[in-house]
């Protein structure tokens, strides 16, 4: 219980690092978290495999949302997203084999809490950051709640998988 406090803590300072400090600062912090996370809380490296999918995947529908004007961000990567955004999915796809893994259970619960949430999370952000809502601000959070209500839960089966998947292969090795 201590580790998935200790990783959800990580995760919610980290958003206001990476959200209030800019670019600098969630480099800085995200290393420092990765690797308090590594050391306290990883039981199985397989976990990397996961934190990579949900980072590949949630910077790809952020880009999606800026190509498609549902999102601007005046200061970018190359690709259209600010470092500080990747930064937060790294921190955030630690969640997923942790403090979030209870979800695996309840998938239509992460689906409706993910439509929910994942909006008023870049609303919240957008509102501290030079990110801008480009559509009415319904239509943005409406689009983002349809993406995080597939994404989320998926993430959160694949973590299941791989989980499972861990306890298996060590039930074998015994």
């Amino acid at each position: 219980m201590k580790n998935k406090l200790i990783n959800l803590a990580l995760f919610q300072l980290g958003w206001l690092v990476c959200v209030l400090g800019g670019n600098v600062y969630a480099v800085v912090f995200t290393l420092l978290a990765l690797s308090l996370h590594q050391w306290l809380i990883v039981d199985n490296n397989r976990e990397w495999t996961l934190i990579g999918a949900i980072v590949l995947c949630g910077c790809l529908w952020d880009i999606a949302m800026v190509q498609f004007g549902v999102i601007r961000f005046t200061s970018t990567l190359p690709v259209g997203i600010p470092l500080w955004l990747a930064c937060l999915w790294l921190l955030f796809a630690t969640t997923f084999m942790h403090s979030l893994l209870w979800m695996r259970r309840y998938l239509w619960l992460a689906a409706i809490m993910a439509a929910v949430l994942g909006p008023m999370s870049y609303w919240f952000g957008a509102n501290l950051t030079d990110a801008e809502l480009r559509l009415p601000v319904i239509a943005s959070l409406a689009i983002m709640a349809a993406g995080w209500a597939v994404l989320f839960p998926c993430g959160i089966y694949y973590a299941a998988y791989l989980r499972q998947k861990s306890d298996s292969i060590a039930l074998e090795s015994r």
